[in-house]
């Protein structure tokens, strides 16, 4: 038997070094709560049918990631205090002068 050409090649090593540096640079990383898991495996499984259907440049991929999810959420800031714990709290008991 002769293979078809609807058969799909075999994805290498790099290829999927590539696939996931695209997913982490759009912010889909192992750190995602498990909620956010789902979007995680649609968008892996969006770029791996792209790949299939000969779209292999990062930029586009990334830009496909983009179209169908949305620009990636930047994570939160941490929040600096505007004064400092003592000014807030007070001196601890063994700090303060015995007056």
């Amino acid at each position: 038997m002769s293979s078809t050409s609807s058969e799909k090649p075999h994805l290498t090593s790099s290829d999927l070094d590539m696939l996931q540096g695209v997913l982490d640079d759009a912010g889909y990383d192992a750190k995602i709560l498990i909620e956010d898991q789902r979007v995680f495996n649609v968008a892996a499984v969006l770029l791996i049918r792209l790949f299939h259907e000969g779209v292999t440049s990062p930029a586009m991929l990334s830009r496909a990631l983009e179209y169908h999810f949305g620009k990636p959420k930047a994570p939160p800031k941490q929040v600096t205090p505007v004064c400092n714990r003592y000014a807030i709290q007070g001196l601890p008991r063994e700090r303060r002068v015995a007056g």
